[in-house]
């Protein structure tokens, strides 16, 4: 049989020691206590103590031990001395084709060691289970060594060898290996691995809410001191707010959460809180409420109701003590306010000239027509150019002190005043049908005159607005 296996002479030297080790008396004697253990077990039938050989076309074997259990065969090869890997190899592939159980049992094995032997043995051994006789038992049992994987109290994933003593009963046959097991190393080290993952997927939430609640109180923190500062300004009538806008500014997106769910912006009894600052605010507050409208990190919602159902806007023409409305009006227009039609009665309450009334009314209207809100002040700041594009969209003179139909005079006016953005004057009186209009009505030829002079003269165009010229009147560049 050596001679058939052509072994190396390190291999050949190998086999001819485990040939020697089975002739020795301790060979011997595992090999007969083995045996006649086995004998006594219940389901154990056909015990050979290395009388047979078991021959096959692919080979021979003569186990140290052989016998059925509950309908399987076991194979009991006593390890004493070095085994080569081929040996083991050899072996193992043998008695798994012919659907046998392979057993080691292991004399002198050290779980922990690191000689050639037991890293192969380790290496073959699907379950890292290991065997010897339980020599201190009346009955066969064997000592199994496993690995076992836990988990630490820093969820770490380790392995550690524990020991029992099990009878055959206790063990599982595997028909994939034809290995014998006392503990599955692998399906426990995957439902280890498993649990490490849940355990750490649970220590993360843990550690992301402790971190939240770490950001919440230092945002609480940040988010107390503006508000409480915020209060001083208020109380003290304060004008200055660059210090509270360079802490708004630092805010990042969830500390503004936190600044704007605050009980500070909620309403005060049934008041919108924009209602109750309006309602009580005193001259001193301007430059409080101007601040509070303009900021962006401030969320107001400036077209809440009060609780009678009023406008904000409504809520502030109210305020007697409380002056500057029409720069407060501009200010709730920028900050999102929709003006109503029953805003117009308010602004007609203003002891101001008619055409200021009329001309803020009309430019109210067309802020909500505005998808930038910034761009208020570019409207009102350009209120006769806006108001003269609107009356030639209405059809009639409007915002002005002409009246309806004085076109003439209209006209004349508006090139004469407005050189620098006739283009867009001119656009609109075309597109409008007001063009025709005017020469029609210009019989002394008024208009002509200043239109033929504008010409002549041809004065250098300003197109500041026209991000408000496209806006608000598309038709005129389609």
């Amino acid at each position: 049989m050596l001679k058939d296996a052509k072994l190396s002479p390190y291999d050949t030297e190998l086999v001819s020691r485990i040939y020697q080790s089975k002739e020795s008396p301790r060979h011997k004697e595992l090999k007969q206590k083995i045996g006649d253990l086995l004998a006594q077990v219940k389901g154990v039938t056909n015990v050979h103590i290395d009388d047979r050989f078991i021959v096959r076309d692919h080979g021979k074997r003569k186990p140290d031990v052989w016998c059925q259990y509950q309908g399987k065969d076991l194979i009991f090869e006593i390890q004493l001395s070095p085994l080569s890997p081929r040996y083991i190899f050899n072996r193992y592939d043998f008695y798994r084709k012919e659907k046998m159980y392979l057993i080691w049992i292991l004399d002198d094995f050290d779980v922990h060691g690191q000689s050639q032997t037991e890293r192969d043995i380790k290496y073959l051994t699907e379950f890292q289970n290991f065997f010897k006789l339980d020599e201190n038992s009346s009955q066969f049992r064997l000592l199994c060594d496993y690995k076992y994987p836990f988990l630490t109290d820093k969820n770490r994933l380790l392995t550690k060898w524990l020991s029992k003593s099990v009878s055959l009963s206790q063990v599982k046959f595997s028909e994939t290996y034809y290995q014998i097991y006392y503990y599955n190393f692998e399906q426990n080290l995957k439902k280890k691995e498993r649990e490490q993952e849940r355990i750490q997927e649970q220590i993360e939430k843990e550690r992301e809410e402790e971190e939240e609640r770490q950001r919440l109180e230092e945002a609480e923190q940040k988010v107390g001191l503006i508000l409480y500062r915020l209060r001083e300004k208020w109380l003290r009538e304060a004008v200055v707010y660059d210090d509270i806008q360079e802490s708004l500014n630092d805010l990042d997106w969830e500390e503004r959460e936190v600044l704007n769910s605050s009980e500070a912006f909620q309403p005060k009894g049934k008041e919108p809180r924009l209602h109750y600052w309006f309602s009580i605010a005193k001259k001193g507050h301007l430059h409080f409420l101007d601040f509070m409208l303009s900021s962006t990190q401030i969320w107001l919602d400036a077209n809440v109701k009060s609780s009678q159902g009023f406008s904000v806007m409504k809520t502030l023409f109210e305020n007697e003590h409380l002056p500057h409305k029409l720069y407060l009006t501009r200010k709730l227009l920028k900050g999102g306010y929709t003006f109503l039609n029953s805003d117009e009665s308010l602004i007609g309450s203003l002891d101001i000239p008619e055409k200021e009334k009329a001309s803020t009314i009309i430019l109210c209207h067309l802020s909500n027509e505005l998808r930038s809100s910034y761009r208020v002040n570019q409207l009102f700041q350009h209120r006769n150019l806006f108001c003269t594009l609107e009356s030639a969209k209405r059809g009639k003179v409007v915002g002005f002190g002409f009246k309806p139909d004085q076109w003439i005079s209209f006209a004349n006016n508006a090139i004469h005043s407005y050189k620098e953005y006739w283009d867009y004057i001119e656009i609109a009186f075309r597109h409008f049908g007001i063009w025709e209009k005017l020469i029609q009505l210009d019989r002394k030829g008024t208009f002509q005159k200043k239109l033929r002079q504008y010409y002549d003269e041809k004065p250098a165009q300003n197109y500041d607005c026209d991000p408000l010229f496209f806006e608000l009147y598309p038709e005129l560049i389609e």
